[in-house]
């Protein structure tokens, strides 16, 4: 595991002496622009944001961070304003430490900052899953609906879809997707 800090505190005497006695690679970069110019892997990564005070420019580096390579994140701040710790928070893959970080707990964090970033990221993929499919629920039906107009009932629609669906060797909703766009008429 690789640990990427970014510490914009004075301190960072702890965060050394724990990336001495924990199993990482601490890897520590001085500003953002050095942030957005390192390459991050994505697989192995951690992200450690330490900043006194969360401004808009640190919540546009994480949007910018979490839509390329998204990673896990732990974010401390001694100050930050409640509607930018909401829109942080909203995302789910961040895990955010108030006050000051104490580098002793630092692998118990990571270890939270992985399962959280894991959980979310299966709870996103599901999201899609069950998006895509309700696409497809959706596309049967108004298939359905467009051959029930020309007078077959809803059964005899649905055997017509799905017909096609077999002869061509496609699924019932891309075989309704042609029907929806006029292509079998």
């Amino acid at each position: 595991m690789r640990l990427v800090s970014l510490v914009e505190e004075l301190e960072s005497h702890g965060l050394i002496e724990a990336g001495k006695t924990h199993d990482f690679d601490l890897v520590s970069l001085k500003s953002i622009s050095e942030f957005e110019r390192f390459e991050l892997k994505t697989s192995r990564d951690v992200v450690l944001l330490v900043v006194e005070t969360m401004t808009a420019l640190h919540l546009q580096f994480i949007e910018r961070l979490m839509t390329f390579a998204p990673v896990p994140l732990i974010i401390t701040a001694r100050n930050a304003e409640e509607p930018l710790l909401s829109t942080l928070l909203q995302c789910g893959r961040i895990t955010f430490v108030p006050q000051h970080l104490d580098f002793s707990r630092l692998m118990k964090i990571v270890e939270l900052a992985q399962v959280r970033f894991e959980t979310v990221n299966r709870l996103h993929q599901k999201v899609a899953e069950l998006e895509h499919h309700l696409e497809g629920i959706k596309r049967i039906q108004l298939a359905k609906h467009d051959l029930q107009q020309s007078g077959l009932s809803e059964q005899e629609a649905h055997r017509v879809v799905q017909k096609v669906a077999m002869d061509r060797r496609i699924s019932l909703p891309d075989s309704a997707a042609k029907f929806c766009k006029n292509q079998l008429r």
